[in-house]
């Protein structure tokens, strides 16, 4: 290696290959990186579309879908004590499961994960931190009659 440094021919591959190997690597780390934080959105956008799904049917998010919905996220890689989920209206988000969103009632779930993605760091900070926080908001009407 010190034989091509030391070449005084004009050969600069090396130095080269120095100067531009960090940008690269840096370039398809993103890609990664950046394919990761979608599919994490992907995965959460799933799990709450399928339990919303379910709630629309009952016109609420019983006590035990609200578990499943939060069991599922956390078998995904979520953590439990940065997830927020909240249900609007109140009747259909409560812990009563004999109150419900009634039929043509729209019903809203938000869920948030309260931590930086890595695709963040990867990005300098840039934007802000709750840029780059997985979260998604899906909305529906009761079916409940």
């Amino acid at each position: 290696m010190l034989k091509y440094l030391e070449n005084e021919k004009g050969d600069s591959n090396i130095v080269g290959f120095i100067v531009v190997s960090p940008v690269l690597l840096w370039f398809f780390v993103y890609i990664i990186f950046g394919g990761s934080f979608l599919l994490d959105i992907n995965k959460m956008t799933t799990v709450v579309n399928k339990s919303l799904d379910k709630a629309l049917v009952e016109g609420q998010y019983t006590v035990e879908l609200k578990q499943k919905l939060k069991s599922e996220l956390i078998d995904y890689g979520f953590e439990e004590g940065n997830l927020e989920i909240s249900i609007t209206p109140s009747s259909a988000g409560d812990n009563d499961n004999s109150t419900y969103g009634i039929r043509g009632e729209l019903i809203e779930v938000r869920v948030l994960y309260n931590k930086p993605h890595p695709f963040y760091y990867l990005n300098f900070k840039a934007g802000g931190e709750g840029k780059y926080y997985v979260g998604v908001k899906i909305q529906g009407m009761s079916e409940k009659w």
